[in-house]
């Protein structure tokens, strides 16, 4: 795990490749079990709630990840973490593959949830040590359009790998790309932590974050970005099971989820050819108003009866190109506060994100999952509530 400060930094497009890679592990990890979660629940005999256990439970442990990560990444350096977290997540993706009960395929996402944290975190901290506000949102930006090609065909490769093979399967192709990606981040993935920078022990931890979180700017961000994260977490974690009540097998989710994933994607490559022009915060105000217009869409199709797949995924294919916009200036809003404390600043984001979006789809999935309705109720109200926030949060340019 050594050697990282010595490589030089890699082209911008070299780099960017790698840490869409390295941070696509996470979501490629739910992605593609999302599909296989109605077979699970067959197989074991369980509830919808007893089965999303499995999703709330990694998406705890990934929050927990998160939160640790940043700081130790501001002590021990960028690349060793992210090296140990991968390693984790092979070792949960071995325990899901082999797990004979819920139980142990519960823990085995935590391992799993855990690992994959390192990546989105610590990749995150890195584009903080490197670039200004306003670049590094159009990084993050041409990050995701690269990374999101993995979470878009994952659940149709999970629908398949389970059609196929059974829901195990989808453990061994993902232990077989986390060894991969593991590999690619030890041959090539360089140091970026800024010198001097250290941290880590609880007590520091829980004192950057607590500074943070008494800046009103960067708590504003913080929950923006929790409550649109929400959203797309809870459409994508029930919508399966409504799909397989309405008769659809687990590639018909597969294939008109790549209308969620595209809405993203036009919604990053928006940001990184009119982000310079529009600044950081238009971009918030109008990615935040598109995901409320879509999610109204939605609720009124739905109430209307139309449960069509189209009538189901096309409203969040606004939604996603609206996020698309809003989370990386979000985001890269939030980073830029803390210049000093990159990595802490990128674990207190993704802890928040991670921590709602958990709490909101167990509580979801207490209803009932046999229609559409109540998932774009959730996501109209949650819509509202982002939009909202967005209009009152100032402009962090003009605030300074």
């Amino acid at each position: 795990m050594s050697g990282g400060a010595s490589r030089a930094l890699p082209p911008e497009g070299l780099l960017i490749a790698l840490l869409a890679a390295i941070t696509a592990s996470a979501p490629v990890s739910l992605n593609i079990f999302l599909a296989a979660l109605p077979s699970v629940q067959a197989e074991f005999g369980v509830t919808v709630a007893e089965a999303n256990v499995t999703i709330s439970a990694g998406l705890l442990s990934f929050a927990t990840g998160v939160f640790l990560y940043g700081p130790l990444s501001d002590r021990h350096g960028r690349r060793p973490m992210i090296l140990v977290g991968l390693s984790i997540a092979a070792v949960g993706n071995i325990a899901c593959l082999l797990a004979p009960t819920l139980d142990l395929l519960i823990a085995g996402r935590v391992l799993q949830g855990f690992g994959t944290a390192a990546g989105v975190v610590v990749a995150r901290a890195i584009l903080g040590d490197l670039f200004e506000r306003e670049k590094m949102a159009r990084m993050l930006a041409y990050l995701t359009m690269v990374m999101i090609i993995g979470p878009t065909v994952a659940p149709l490769v999970g629908g398949l790998l389970t059609e196929a093979f059974g829901w195990h399967s989808v453990f061994a192709c993902m232990l077989v790309a986390t060894v991969v990606v593991a590999w690619l981040a030890w041959r090539w993935l360089p140091e970026t932590r800024p010198a001097g920078l250290h941290g880590a022990t609880l007590g520091s931890i829980l004192k950057v974050s607590g500074g943070l979180l008494r800046r009103p700017m960067f708590l504003g961000y913080t929950l923006q970005s929790s409550v649109i994260y929400a959203t797309f977490l809870t459409f994508i974690s029930l919508i399966p099971y409504v799909m397989a009540e309405l008769g659809h097998p687990a590639t018909v989710y597969g294939l008109w989820y790549l209308l969620v994933a595209g809405g993203y994607f036009l919604g990053n490559w928006y940001v990184t050819r009119i982000g310079p022009r529009l600044g950081p915060h238009r971009l918030m105000v109008l990615g935040a108003g598109m995901q409320f217009v879509g999610a109204g869409v939605g609720l009124a199709l739905m109430l209307a009866g139309f449960w069509h797949p189209a009538a189901i995924f096309l409203p969040m294919f606004v939604m996603g190109a609206g996020q698309g916009m809003a989370l990386p200036n979000v985001t890269a809003s939030a980073v830029a506060l803390a210049r000093n404390s990159a990595g802490a600043a990128s674990s207190m984001l993704g802890f928040s994100q991670q921590m709602v979006g958990a709490l909101s789809v167990q509580a979801m999935a207490l209803l009932p999952a046999t229609t559409p309705v109540p998932v774009y109720v959730f996501c109209a109200a949650t819509a509202a509530l982002a939009f909202g926030a967005v209009l009152v949060l100032p402009d962090a340019e003009k605030a300074r």
